[in-house]
């Protein structure tokens, strides 16, 4: 797919606040009856992609695509196979012990499911003042202060930061998952899918949340999600993932207005119009989905694709720029 990244060479112009380069995460398939094949499973299998300050990069694709180890590999809250990973200039995947806890103050994470990423025995406010202790930031009271200042700009209440866990909302939780992340005072967040668990009216409120601290404090997002309407309102530029690769790259309006590639058209079919009369006409994918543990010839969207060529089973399509700030990989763009 080539190693070009997937914001091109337009971002290349200043220093990126995060490098990510070939990437892989394989995963090594422990079934007895197929361990002795020496297949694994390429969950991410060789992204590229740059975030400045301050910008949102969305990530998109199927369940299933890799976004969400892309996310956790940037962290290295999983270990990659491959690449590299700069943030500030720093190489997070070389860094040792210490220098990766100073690298995480800055580099954040919210989790998709709320409740699962806190400790049901604590409160919620010690929940978020446990990142400061931990970086040795702050003593216990000066760090529970802390965090009840964060939580308040979050939409909390003292009162609430003496909570459990389970005597919140879901809104309220990922407000306090946001709060976690803040305390800290990081430069870039992963959003990993933030509001897939929440209801609409509540999903609006969180990313109007996360654009007004995006404006206050000049965060960048990793923002991953499957649902493109919530992408588009967000994202300066968006990423498409497929089988873990990125298979296209542009502007947000630009994606949206035209893509370039069959499967990022596919995925636009599906999103509803916002009135009946400009409903959109559906691009049904039929075919089967290659197997990420299976060697893998040609284009991996070619099975699915309806405008597929005869060359796409044969040969995979490079990842390369179309147009200024567009990158794509699909043959069609020749």
């Amino acid at each position: 797919m080539g190693s070009a990244p997937a914001n091109g060479p337009a971002a290349a112009a200043e220093p990126a606040l995060l490098e990510v380069t070939d990437l892989v995460k394989h995963y090594r398939i422990r079934s007895r009856q197929l361990a002795r094949s020496g297949l694994s499973l390429r969950a991410v299998d060789g992204v590229s992609f740059r975030v400045g300050a301050g910008e949102t990069l969305g990530l998109v694709g199927e369940s299933g695509g890799g976004k969400t180890t892309v996310g956790l590999s940037v962290l290295r809250l999983v270990q990659p196979s491959g690449g590299t990973v700069s943030f500030e200039g720093r190489d997070v995947l070389a860094a040792g012990r210490v220098e990766l806890k100073a690298l995480r103050q800055r580099m954040q994470i919210v989790f998709q499911d709320p409740i699962g990423a806190l400790d049901p025995r604590k409160s919620v406010g010690d929940s978020v003042a446990e990142g400061l202790r931990i970086q040795g930031l702050a003593p216990r009271a000066e760090a529970r202060r802390r965090a009840v200042e964060v939580l308040d700009r979050v939409g909390l209440t003292p009162a609430q930061a003496r909570s459990l866990p389970h005597e919140l909302s879901g809104g309220q939780l990922q407000r306090v998952g946001i709060a976690r992340a803040l305390v800290l005072d990081p430069r870039l967040v992963v959003c990993d899918e933030p509001v897939s668990a929440l209801d609409v009216s509540i999903q609006a409120q969180i990313i109007n949340l996360l654009l007004d601290l995006q404006d206050e404090r000049g965060l960048a997002y990793l923002f991953i999600a499957h649902d493109l309407a919530l992408v588009q309102h967000i994202s300066d530029r968006v990423a498409v993932m497929y089988l873990g690769r990125i298979v296209e790259s542009a502007p947000a309006g630009e994606l949206f207005g035209s893509p370039a590639h069959p499967y990022t058209r596919a995925l636009l079919s599906a999103v509803p119009a916002d009135h009946p009369s400009a409903a959109r006409q559906r691009m049904v994918l039929r075919g089967e989905i290659p197997s990420a543990s299976a060697p893998m010839t040609g284009c991996p969207f070619a099975p699915r694709c309806p405008d597929a060529m005869a060359k796409c089973s044969d040969e995979a399509p490079q990842f390369k720029e179309i147009s200024p700030g567009r990158w794509a990989a699909c043959f069609l763009n020749d």
